[in-house]
Formats: structure tokens, C-alpha cells, sequence
């Protein structure tokens, strides 16, 4: 995308330069003929006016001469002036892709402790204190931009990972009690009553070091009532918390958190806070690209920086709330005439202003005015009969850059289809697979960044191995709706009735050994692996030896809704593991697919007649989150993520009925069904709402892709065997085959 918006750039811009040169051939024509007339006037004072000079036609064609000559020096000023704004609006552009990257590194960078929170919160046996050295590591590592990590319980720092580093000594931080400090306690008691992520900074360290600090206060069910007595000296002074008698403990060391959902109250267990430097901060975004000649627009190549608050920190009050700069933009640098990009986080309280201005200033005329005023101007009447052959090329040559970058985006286009068709079976990411043992002893779905530190997950990412996993020890694909936003099944409805279907299936002596669940095989944290993973779905769902759908009936957590066999049997990704397992089976006569609604095992596909196969295919018509919710902070849909997958698998379908191999009958079935309603499973656009204002836009799907994906079929048919593209099926590849 960038290279195709490049290239659209590229090409207004140098259409904007021929125009010029258009107009400039106007002016030098008029300015001739204007100076012809004047030099006969005034060689024939003395004679009698000309004839000619009395017709009307005459003055007419001066009239002419003289508007088109006000005309073009009148465009030829507007076109410098527009080419010096476009310079300026480009640099606009370059500095709010900075600010973005930099809001986006902070959203990253506290978020960290909403995973670090996570933990706690479910964790009953102090796993992640024990262990917090590994997992903070991780999560810096993850996350990056990120100093160091703390944990306070009841308030009072006890773990920093690192603790000592090339950059910090944070010995000192340990022992220091937050609500006991009369500096910090009314804040640290804010955090607690806003029981989510504060963010402070950039402030200046007692350590040194300018850096922002996220505190987030944590609620558990597993904490205790009141907070212990402590005490903390500081300065020579001690301060002392009394919770020994029930009047102090009620005063000062009770701090309730929410209901979990099941009712269970929660409290205090402490604080995780994130402190990074502002240079970690912005390291990954790199701003000193700006200086170093990265960018290159016009003439302009090295701009001057400044990143500050917009209301500093006392610490920072004598340097302007400035944290990060260019060699020459230091706190006392007064930018002329700078554009200013926001790195806006409301939602913790962090709002800095980014300034960028090129090292030299702005030009004052564009590269090409003098060129345009000298030379053009002058010769605009010798090139007055050349000024139509010069559009014509202008514009023949602006249709050739128009008609290179519709092919350049066919291209584009071409090869992302070819790349989905050809990798519709592809292991992007490693298909997570529990032990059935280990998995009917979770007592609840834990997420796959959990099971994968406890080392519940086995990580196989071959084709043979999976297939010698299927073949030889039986692999379970359960496929089941999410009872809730960020967990999927609180009361553990769905949990159970997996461990009922795993109990049914021993008892009929089904062969499995592995598990498959979305949750714990799924990456759920890190964006683009579970990227990944969702584009090898169709090869998770080929690999499997049975699959069951789970929906019971039982009530969302955050919609207060009821989820049972319709609304699974509605739901997108519900309907594209189906989909997935019935493209791998679509030649067998009698696959191993099931629905469990609570009541016990039957088949899947005509199921309590909800669940049938034209269902599985409409996964476009089926109902997405990300939509329900208006796709908050702008993020892609999810229907955008599966256009290759669902692209793939119309392929695999249309090539099955050109081959017609002997098992093609259910497979054409299922084509005449998509063919016959090609727009309701391949729809050309959809609506994207983000719920702000009801801002509401019409998305590309389909329309684009659709007759590009035909045509290359159609090319790919009429090729020779050689030459035709090799598409694997979706199908029970075995070992011995592999």
C-alpha cells in the first residue's frame, strides 16, 4: 500500500509541474504578441492609426492576449505558492506518522500491565511473584519500550526487574511504601480508586533520567481483606500504617475491588507499574530519522525536532517540558514556523506536542520559481505553437502513469491472491495442541500466553507431524462462541461441556489424544502472530481427526445476553472453522463432525436443522465482533483479515470441478451453491462503523479483488499442466503421502 500511495503522489505531483510548464507557454506567447503591438505603436506616432487597428476583431485578440497573459502569471504564482504548500502539508504528514508511532509505542508500552495485572488476578499460588524476573523479561521483551517493570504488593515495591542495569540502579525503589509517603500516597490512592492504568511524565528521576511512570492498581479475589501494618523511612522520618484494630483497618487499610462475575468479591492486592525511559520510549520509532536525512521531499531533506509536554511536569519546568530533540532543538530552540503533530492519550492522562520545521526553514519560493520567472516567462511566445503538442503530452503522458499504476496495482492485487490461494494450507504460525489429559484438568480456558508458560502446549509446526498426530493419536478441534469480550467462557458452561464430549467420545472409543481450543492454541496477546494463526485456521481445522461444535446454552458476560446453538450457528469464526473442516473432509462420506448443545453428541452439518452447509460457507454473512463493538481505536476488520483465506478456498473449490477428480460431487455441490449467490459469500463491500458520530464508511471487500481472482483463474485454466499453479487441497493428506 505504501508503494501504490507513493506512486499516486508521484504522479499528481509531476501533473501539477506540467500544468505549470503549460501555462508558462501561454505567458511567453501573450507577453510576444503584446510586445509586437506595443513596438508598432510606438515606431508609427507620427502616421495615421492602421486600419487594422480599428476593427474590433484586433482589440478582441489584445484582449485575448493581455487576459491569458494576466491568466498565466496569475496560475504561475498560484502553482508556486501550491507546490511550496504541498511541500509543507508533506511534512505535515512525515510528522504525524511520527506521532502516531509514538502514541502507538506508549498504548504498547502501558499496556504491559493490564497482562501483568492479568496474571495476578488469576493467579492463586503466587506463580507470577515467584516467577516475576522471567515474565517481566518477556513482557519488556514483548512489549519493548519498556525500562523496567515493579510489583508492590499492598503497595510497598518489592520486585524490579532489571534492578540494576547500564542505565538505572533501582535498588533504592525496593522497601519504598507508596500510600505510606505523604508525596505520593494521595496519588497512589487515585490509582486505587480509579481501579485501572494512571500514567505520570515525562518527570525527571531521583536516579536520573527523564521517564514516564504507568502505576495500575490490582484487585484478586485471592487478597486479603485489609492490607498489613507497615512501616517506611524516608528521610530519617518513619511512617507507620496501624490495620491491627477494626476501627484502623476500616479507615485506613480496606480497599474493595469489583464483584468478579461470579459474584465473589474482590480486594487490594498492590500496585504493577511500568517506568520507561523516554529515550527506551521513543528508540523504536526512531525520530532521528528527521535529522539524518531520511526524508527527502523537494529540496528539504533534514528537518529539526522537539517532543514536549504540553503542560510539563515541575521537574521539567525549566527545560519547557522538553524530552527529546535534534542536535539544534534543545529546550531553548524557537522554532519559526514549525508544523505540530499531538501525541494524544486521554485515557492516561498524556498529551505531548511534536514541532518539526526543516534545518534551513521553509523556502520562500519553490525550487522552480526562478527557473519559471526567467526562463520561462521570456520565451513564452516562441513556444506559443507548441503549447498544444506540450498538453498533449502532459496529459498522454500523465494517462500512461494513471494506466502503469492500475496495472502496478493489479499486479499487487494478482499476487496477494496468488500468495492466498498458494498458502491456503500453509502453517503460519504452530498449531497449539494440548494433551486431553492435561486439558480436562485446567478446571477452567486459560489464554494461550498461560498455558504456554506452564508448558501445557505442545508447538508443531509440520505437516508430517501433525498428520502422524492425527493418523496414529487422534486430534480434537473444538469450535465454540466467546461468552464475553476478553474471556470466553467465565462460567465455565462451554469448559464443561467439552470435558462432557471428551467423556462421550472415550466412551465411544474415539481415538484422541490432542486438543485444539481458539483460547489456549490461539495467541491472544501478541497481534500479529495471532494474525498468524487466524490465516492457518483451514490448515488447523484440515489436520484434525474430529471436530465438535460446543453451544450449550449459557448468558454473555458483558451483553447479559443468551448464547445457544443459533446465535453459535451465526457467528463468523464459528462458521469459518467449519468451514475449514469441511473443505479437509469434503471427500469423505461421513466426516467426524459433531454438535454438542449440552444434551450429548449428534451430527453436525443439518444438526437441530440450524448448522447446515450453506451456513458454514456464508462466513461474510455471519456476525463479527469487531463489528458489534464499531471497531474500537479504528482497528481493521475482521472480515478484511479472512478475504485471502475465503479466496483460497473458492480456488481450491473451482479447481476441484475443472480437474473433476472421482470424489468432486460434494465439492461442486457446494461451488453451485457460492455461484449461485456469488455476491452474499463474496460481497463486494461492507459497511465499517466506528460509533463516534456514527461514522460510517463503505469498505472494500470483494469489488476489487473479485474480477482479478476470475481472470486468473481463467488464465490459470487455459495453461499448460506445467505452467498451471500449484495449489495443495485441503484434504486428509496422510504421513505416508507427506
Amino acid at each position: 500500500m505504501g508503494s501504490i500511495e507513493s506512486s499516486v503522489h508521484a504522479g499528481s505531483f509531476q501533473h501539477t509541474l506540467s500544468v505549470g510548464s503549460a501555462d508558462s507557454s501561454q505567458i511567453r506567447e501573450s507577453v510576444s504578441l503584446k510586445t509586437r503591438t506595443l513596438r508598432l505603436a510606438k515606431g508609427e506616432k507620427q502616421q495615421r492609426i492602421p486600419a487594422w487597428l480599428r476593427y474590433s476583431r484586433t482589440w478582441a485578440v489584445v484582449a485575448t492576449v493581455l487576459t491569458i497573459v494576466i491568466a498565466s502569471v496569475w496560475r504561475f504564482v498560484l502553482d508556486d505558492e501550491e507546490e511550496r504548500q504541498f511541500f509543507r502539508d508533506s511534512v505535515q504528514e512525515i510528522a504525524d506518522r511520527y506521532a502516531q508511532d509514538i502514541k502507538r509505542q506508549g498504548v504498547t508500552s502501558l499496556s504491559s500491565l493490564q497482562a501483568l495485572a492479568a496474571m495476578i488476578k488469576f493467579d492463586d499460588s503466587n506463580f507470577t511473584v515467584h516467577n516475576f524476573d522471567g515474565i517481566a523479561g518477556s513482557l519488556i521483551k514483548a512489549y519493548k519500550g519498556i525500562s523496567n517493570l515493579q510489583l508492590a504488593p499492598f503497595g510497598t515495591v518489592r520486585y524490579i526487574h532489571p534492578l540494576v542495569d547500564a542505565k538505572m540502579d533501582n535498588r533504592a525503589a525496593l522497601g519504598y511504601a507508596q500510600l505510606l509517603d505523604p508525596a505520593r500516597r494521595e496519588g497512589a490512592l487515585n490509582t486505587i480508586r480509579s481501579k485501572g492504568i494512571q500514567a505520570v511524565g515525562p518527570l525527571t528521576l531521583l536516579q536520573g533520567g527523564i521517564a514516564v511512570i504507568g502505576r495500575c492498581s490490582i484487585f484478586t479475589r485471592f487478597a486479603p481483606k485489609f492490607l498489613p501494618t507497615e512501616s517506611f523511612t524516608k528521610a530519617g522520618v518513619t511512617y507507620h500504617s496501624n490495620c491491627s484494630t477494626p476501627e484502623t483497618q476500616l479507615l485506613n487499610c480496606y480497599f474493595p475491588g469489583p464483584l468478579e462475575s461470579d459474584g465473589v468479591p474482590t480486594h487490594f492486592w498492590g500496585f504493577a507499574t511500568v517506568l520507561t525511559l523516554t529515550s527506551d520510549l521513543v528508540a523504536p520509532v526512531e525520530l532521528q530519522r528527521l535529522q539524518e536525512g531520511a526524508h527527502r521531499i523537494g529540496g528539504l531533506s533534514q528537518f529539526d525536532y522537539q517532543l514536549s509536554a504540553e503542560v510539563p511536569h515541575a521537574s521539567l519546568a525549566d527545560v519547557n517540558g522538553v524530552f527529546a530533540h535534534s542536535f539544534r532543538a534543545g529546550p531553548g530552540w524557537i522554532p519559526e514556523d514549525p508544523v505540530t503533530a499531538y501525541v494524544d492519550l486521554p485515557h492516561f492522562g498524556i498529551k505531548w506536542v511534536l514541532k518539526v520545521e526543516p534545518v534551513d526553514g521553509w523556502p520562500r519560493m519553490s525550487a522552480s520559481f526562478w527557473f519559471h520567472l526567467c526562463v520561462f516567462l521570456p520565451l513564452t511566445g516562441l513556444l506559443g505553437l507548441g503549447m498544444g503538442v506540450c498538453i498533449i503530452s502532459d496529459i498522454r503522458r500523465k494517462a500512461l502513469q494513471v494506466e502503469k499504476l492500475e496495472e502496478y496495482k493489479k499486479d499487487v492485487i494478482s499476487s496477494d491472491i496468488i500468495m492466498s490461494v498458494s498458502n491456503v494450507d500453509l502453517l503460519q504460525f504452530p498449531m497449539c495442541l494440548m494433551p486431553v489429559d492435561q486439558f480436562m484438568d485446567l478446571r477452567r480456558l486459560i489464554p494461550h500466553e498461560i498455558a504456554r508458560d506452564l508448558n501445557k502446549l505442545r508447538f508443531v509446526d509440520d505437516s508430517k507431524t501433525l498428520a502422524h498426530l492425527r493418523d496414529e493419536e487422534g486430534i480434537l478441534f473444538f469450535s465454540h462462541q466467546w461468552a464475553g469480550f476478553f474471556h470466553p467462557d467465565e462460567e465455565n458452561v462451554q469448559y464443561n461441556t467439552m470435558l462432557a464430549t471428551c467423556d462421550e467420545l472415550k466412551r465411544k472409543e474415539a481415538r484422541f489424544q490432542w486438543i485444539w481450543v481458539d483460547y489456549f492454541s490461539i495467541p491472544q496477546a501478541a497481534v500479529v502472530q495471532q494474525q498468524h494463526a487466524i490465516n492457518s485456521l483451514l490448515a488447523y481445522a484440515s489436520h484434525c481427526s474430529i471436530f465438535v461444535a460446543v453451544a450449550p446454552t449459557c448468558e454473555h458476560s458483558d451483553l447479559a445476553s443468551e448464547l445457544n446453538v443459533h446465535t453459535y450457528s451465526v457467528r463468523a469464526w464459528c462458521r469459518l472453522e467449519q468451514l475449514g473442516y469441511l473443505m479437509a473432509s469434503v471427500h469423505e462420506h461421513t466426516p467426524s463432525a459433531y454438535l454438542n448443545t449440552g444434551q450429548g453428541l449428534t451430527p453436525l452439518w443439518g444438526a437441530e436443522g440450524v448448522v447446515t452447509e450453506a451456513t458454514s460457507l456464508d462466513v461474510m454473512g455471519g456476525n463479527f465482533t469487531c463489528c458489534a463493538r464499531h471497531h474500537p481505536d479504528g482497528k481493521k476488520c475482521d472480515k478484511q483479515k479472512i478475504v485471502g483465506v475465503m479466496l483460497g478456498i473458492f480456488w481450491q473449490l473451482l479447481q476441484i470441478r475443472r480437474d473433476c477428480p472421482p470424489d468432486a460431487t460434494r465439492s461442486i455441490e457446494l461451488l453451485r451453491l457460492i455461484e449461485g449467490k456469488l455476491g452474499r459469500y463474496f460481497p463486494s463491500t461492507t459497511m465499517y462503523s466506528t460509533g463516534e458520530g456514527n461514522q460510517n464508511e463503505n469498505i472494500d471487500l470483494f469489488a476489487s479483488v473479485m474480477p482479478i481472482f476470475l481472470e486468473l483463474f481463467k488464465q490459470d485454466s487455459d495453461a499448460s499442466v506445467d505452467d498451471k499453479l500449484m495449489v495443495p487441497r485441503l484434504s486428509r493428506v496422510t504421513e505416508d503421502d507427506l
